[in-house]
């Protein structure tokens, strides 16, 4: 029986820690985006402590989460992600379905990861003395030479991050358009749909304590909030 004409069944893909990182990241970088083009600092501010928060929460998952969750389970080397990317054009479900992230997904999640979290560290530093008027809580520690590269870094680093985000939302949309597989819906319900043949795969997913992912959060929001208070003194 072909790809075409199998069976569906709805498997559980994503656990609850990792679609909330997701979406609270799309709120936190296009809140960061919309206030810096509104010159709300503050809002802005709070915004990359956010994404700090959520780049340390992912870094801890990535080692003691979800079995799929995990960067040892989907960061492959560059013979996967060519052999994955070759078979795209014309590539079968079974040849293209993973259970989590694929070998090209996977290391698009770490250079957004990286790319993300440099924002949110160098703003930390950025110091803003034209019309914004607005000091990084860790200016004051730093040389004016060293804030001033932290400050370029910053002003730099988010055109990078726009053309990532941007292939991110092309790829989700080339496989929602051209390959019918609902990648988004999957982020969203943390469940997808396979031929009765692939359901295997999906079974061998060890999903880790939801408590524990939220635990985790909230600790990693307590950290940057409370660097930040101290640092401010």
């Amino acid at each position: 029986m072909s790809d075409q004409t199998s069976d569906q069944k709805k498997v559980k893909l994503w656990d609850f820690p990792v679609r909330l990182f997701h979406w609270a990241l799309v709120i936190a970088i296009v809140t960061s985006w919309w206030t810096n083009r509104e010159l709300m600092i503050d809002i802005h501010a709070i915004a990359g402590y956010s994404v700090l928060t959520l780049v340390l929460f992912r870094i801890i998952w990535g080692f003691v989460g979800s079995s799929n969750a995990k960067f040892k389970a989907f960061l492959t080397g560059p013979k996967k992600v060519i052999g994955y990317a070759l078979k795209i054009p014309n590539g079968s479900m079974a040849e293209l379905t993973y259970p989590g992230h694929n070998p090209a997904g996977g290391w698009m999640v770490a250079v957004l990861l990286v790319l993300v979290g440099v924002q949110a560290v160098t703003g930390l530093f950025a110091s803003e003395d034209t019309f914004l008027f607005f000091d990084g809580p860790l200016v004051a520690y730093v040389s004016s030479d060293f804030a001033s590269t932290m400050n370029w870094i910053h002003h730099t680093n988010i055109n990078l991050i726009y053309a990532a985000v941007g292939l991110h939302v092309f790829a989700a949309l080339f496989y929602l358009v051209v390959k019918r597989e609902n990648l988004i819906g999957a982020m969203v319900t943390g469940a997808r749909k396979v031929p009765a043949d692939l359901v295997s795969r999906f079974a061998e997913i060890r999903f880790a304590s939801p408590i524990l992912g939220i635990g985790i959060l909230v600790m990693c929001g307590l950290l940057v909030w409370g660097g930040v208070t101290l640092a401010r003194g």
